[in-house]
């Protein structure tokens, strides 16, 4: 008997050992999941960290490119005012320029109307006298306020080339006016002359 529990000592002996050494091996296969569960869940919680650094740093920059479509809509909307304002500032200069230069004309105008007005009270003083003219200057006189109607009709067109006078035209038509207006006194001068 000694012999038989001697043999099945020995004969369970590997058994034992495999009963010893298995749970080792099983306890290391789960130390080593438990290991590969840590990683994985490390890992697991970097991933997260970092999808949600890149969501915050994606609103951050959708944030600042909304801010920076708004500064540009509010520029373009600046602008826009400051191109109108100029546009009406532009527009009243020009209406005011325009009133203006309407007064000027007008102004033109009626200062050479006057003057016309005086020459032609000269010429009346005259006319009553030119039927008293001796035969002899008869027809010199004659020719003489013949030139003179013609040129109070060239002195009412130079006053109406007022009311097409720009800016730059204003002073060469009243020029022009004084000019006709000379000639026109000289030569009611010249028969006022000759009638005496």
């Amino acid at each position: 008997m000694d012999d038989s529990v001697e043999g099945m000592r020995l004969s369970t002996l590997p058994v034992l050992a495999f009963l010893v050494v298995a749970p080792l091996g099983c306890s290391h296969a789960e130390e080593e999941k438990a290991k590969l569960a840590e990683l994985q869940k490390k890992a697991d919680e970097q991933i997260a960290q970092a999808q949600s650094q890149a969501k915050t740093k994606l609103a951050d920059l959708q944030k600042e490119l909304d801010d920076v479509k708004g500064e540009l809509a509010k520029a373009k909307e600046q602008a826009a005012e400051a191109v109108k304002s100029a546009q009406s500032g532009a527009e009243d200069q020009a209406k005011a320029a325009e009133a203006a230069l309407s007064k000027a004309r007008q102004a033109f105008k009626e200062k050479a109307r006057s003057e016309l007005a005086d020459a032609n009270k000269d010429l009346a003083e005259v006319q009553g006298k030119v039927s008293k003219v001796p035969a002899k200057s008869k027809a010199a006189v004659t020719a003489l306020m013949q030139d003179i109607q013609k040129q109070q009709k060239a002195i009412a067109k130079d006053i109406t080339a007022f009311d097409a006078a720009t800016v730059d035209t204003l002073r060469t038509a009243d020029a022009q006016v004084k000019k006709d207006l000379a000639v026109l006194k000289a030569k009611i001068h010249s028969v006022r002359a000759k009638v005496q």
